[in-house]
Order: structure tokens, then C-alpha cells, then sequence
């Protein structure tokens, strides 16, 4: 196996490409589409208090393109509940606090909660997410507990539009 040289510095978050035999370079952002900006694995379905969901510090702005719930630990036959933009049920919805969970029945199932009309047409920034410190987040809070102990993961899908 050969030495591999790198030619010049790869910025963060670029892809890092092969320009000849042994040499790697920066090649470029990635494109811009919709991935995972953030997680909260675990997620207590048992609760109904803010559970935020913190994006990296790197995105300072983002289009939200989506919400993948899965990995339930239980049937959530009775959790409802949504998202929002600040903390106690605050500021903007994302997904409405009508949204029901039961098609969680196993940990092989997901759910994709909807999103309000605003999520979908709104930049988001830290003028209209709540913040963790210096991080913006989302706010995850359910109007209606899993009886007993219940998690599972919440994954938000999303653009980032930071400069």
C-alpha cells in the first residue's frame, strides 16, 4: 500500500476526493439536500415536558424538510404530542400537538409526524428557533404521555442553508 498525500487542506464538512494515484483533495461541499441535522435518541414518550433537540453549532440556518420517529421501546397506543420553535409549547408549531404516535408498535416502525404549513415554507434561524447556550433547537413536547415507561428516537430532517 502507498503513502497518500494530501494536496492542500479539506474544509469542514466537504467531501474529500481522490485527484490522482496516492493524493486526496477537498472536493467540495456536499450537495445540498435533505439528512439528518439532528437526533434525539431515546426520547421519553412518557413525559410531557420539552425535550429539545439540538442542532450542531455548525447550522445557523435550515430548511425543515422532515421528522422521523422510530426505535419505539413500546406500542404508543396512547402518546400525542408535537413540535415547536421555543420551549413550553411556545412560539411557532412544527407539528401539531393532535399528532398521534400509535403506528409505533414495534421498533421496527416509523412514523413521519406532519408538518404545519409554516414548517414547511419558513428558513428557520436563531430569530425564530429557541436556543440550548448558543445553539438553536427544536422542541419536542408531548400534550398526551405513553403510559409507562416509553422512548424512542426522533430524528430531524432538514437542508442547511447556513452561509
Amino acid at each position: 500500500m502507498g503513502n497518500v498525500t494530501q494536496n492542500g487542506s479539506v474544509s469542514p464538512g466537504h467531501a474529500v476526493v481522490w485527484t490522482t494515484n496516492g493524493i486526496i483533495a477537498d472536493g467540495g461541499s456536499f450537495p445540498a439536500g435533505p439528512r439528518v441535522l439532528a437526533r434525539q435518541l431515546g426520547a421519553s414518550f412518557s413525559i410531557t415536558t420539552d425535550q429539545p433537540i439540538v442542532l450542531p453549532p455548525t447550522v445557523s440556518a435550515l430548511q425543515i424538510t422532515g421528522i422521523i420517529v422510530t426505535n419505539a421501546s413500546t406500542a404508543m397506543n396512547l402518546a400525542g404530542g408535537g413540535f415547536y420553535t421555543q420551549p413550553s409549547k411556545g412560539g411557532s408549531t412544527i407539528v401539531a400537538a393532535s399528532q398521534g404516535y400509535s403506528a409505533l408498535i414495534t421498533s421496527a416502525n416509523l412514523l413521519q409526524p406532519t408538518l404545519t404549513t409554516l414548517a414547511q415554507t419558513t428558513r428557520f434561524s436563531p430569530t425564530i428557533l429557541g436556543q440550548i447556550g448558543t445553539q438553536m433547537a427544536v422542541f419536542f413536547s408531548l400534550t398526551t404521555a405513553q403510559a409507562g415507561n416509553a422512548t424512542a428516537d426522533v430524528y430531524l430532517l432538514g437542508v442547511d442553508l447556513s452561509p
